[in-house]
């Protein structure tokens, strides 16, 4: 069933540790894993662990100073590499040592059990019903910090330079071959190494079976189910994968697209709305613009982002509870917004600091979204209660597999078929 998914307005990576309070952190945080320590004057101190604030512009750190001025609740925002934030969760429900608080892009089966219930705040703060996902006890375990969508950028340099056109409204949108025309000319005639370039991905990739016609592998009857489209895109992404048109070493040995596109390498990337902060900020040596999606049969992205969650027995639960609610105020959460360059959850209207044209157009791309198959942002939560979880990314790792040429595009669907359904 087609799922439009509309908003009225409106991801990441890099070690390190932003703290606030700093005679908090010199004497010492007490037990319960930086869930509840005190300073020497008493006040408390709050871990809240997440990746990529660094990134983005620093939105929680400055929401945690915001707070500690208003509460004088210190929230230590420990900000750790995007690779690492899974492995860091589970070392410390293993330990019993989990924070107050996190921001996170998916729920782990390993931890999912130990999450406050938000409902009241998602109720409260008019938190969009369509992100909300209740857990099998009927508890709201996680509620979306952000918003983010997979989208399209151009080196607006290369284009202009090849004399080559790009649409810039939904509606006049090009379809795949005529993006890859398109590419491909502006590679020939202005001296790209590479036509476009894709994350190594499966929220990506899933995005491109959207736009084919695909469900993306969606629930049919409780399982996940595989269809025509999705072995058709597949077939077309490999197809692709040439070394002309896309760099075969992003998918099959990791490197990095986000460093080949602000090289200047490559004429279009396709990423999302996380990278506009950054490219707003790193970007200096030439004009990129963001761009509709391409098409087959339907303007489709995919959505994703963070959500904010709550531990229990942490010995802070409350005050874990308090932040969360004061975060989604209306003036406190527009100013993350802002600040970091995120689509809210909520209906608000957000003048953004820089390319307000980009995330007008992400409103948009979100609005018009046709998406077929399951909700988003609701499958990610559901996943952590599934009877039989799976781990990874089977969509990305059985691709890799079919571009190193051991399996064909028929066979890698029925293998993410099976591993989705805990095969």
């Amino acid at each position: 069933m087609s799922e439009k998914t509309r908003i009225s307005s409106i991801t990441r990576r890099q070690f390190g540790l932003t703290a606030f309070g700093l005679s908090a952190l010199a004497a010492g945080l007490t037990a319960c894993g930086g869930g509840g320590g005190s300073s020497d004057s008493g006040s408390k101190t709050l871990q809240l662990v997440l990746s990529g604030d660094t990134n983005q512009g620093g939105a929680f750190a400055a929401a945690a100073k915001k707070y500690k001025e208003a509460t004088g609740i210190t929230i230590e925002v420990v900000d750790v590499p995007t690779a690492d934030i899974t492995t860091k969760l589970k070392n410390a429900a293993t330990a019993n040592d989990l924070p107050a608080l996190a921001r996170v892009t998916g729920l782990d089966p390993l931890w999912a059990n130990q999450l406050q219930d938000l409902s009241d705040i998602a109720k409260s703060h008019n938190i969009d019903e369509k992100y909300l996902q209740e857990s099998p006890d009927g508890i709201i375990p996680a509620i979306p910090s952000d918003l983010t969508a997979v989208g399209l950028f151009v080196n607006k340099s290369l284009f202009d330079k090849a004399g080559v056109k790009y649409p810039t409204a939904i509606d006049g949108t090009w379809t795949w071959d005529e993006f890859i025309v398109a590419v491909n000319e502006v590679r020939e005639k202005a001296g790209a190494k590479y036509g476009f370039v894709m994350d190594r991905s499966g929220h990506r990739l899933r995005a491109m079976m959207y736009e084919f016609g695909s469900t993306a592998f969606a629930k049919e009857n409780g399982k996940y189910a595989g269809d025509s489209k999705a072995v058709e895109t597949l077939e077309y992404f490999q197809k692709i994968n040439d070394d002309k048109t896309m760099p075969k070493s992003v998918w099959l040995s990791g490197e990095d697209g986000n460093a080949m596109f602000k090289s200047g390498q490559v004429a279009a990337y396709y990423s999302g709305s996380w990278q506009v902060a950054d490219f707003n900020k790193n970007i200096k040596d030439f004009e990129w613009l963001s761009v509709p999606l391409p098409k087959k049969e339907v303007n489709a992205t995919n959505l994703g982002g963070g959500f904010m969650v709550a531990f229990k027995d942490t010995g802070a639960d409350e005050e874990a509870k308090k932040f969360i609610d004061w975060f989604y105020e209306d003036a406190n959460y527009t100013e993350f917004a802002q600040l970091g360059g995120y689509l809210p959850a909520k209906d608000l209207k957000v003048e953004y600091q820089f390319q307000q044209p980009s995330f007008e157009l992400y409103q948009k791309q979100i609005a018009e979204n046709d998406a077929k198959g399951d909700n988003a942002i609701k499958r990610v939560v559901a996943e952590a209660y599934a009877e039989t979880p799976f781990s990874g990314d089977p969509l990305r790792e059985e691709t890799v597999k079919m571009l190193s040429g051991s399996q064909d595009a028929k066979t890698t669907v029925d293998n993410i078929v099976k591993l989705y359904n805990g095969a």
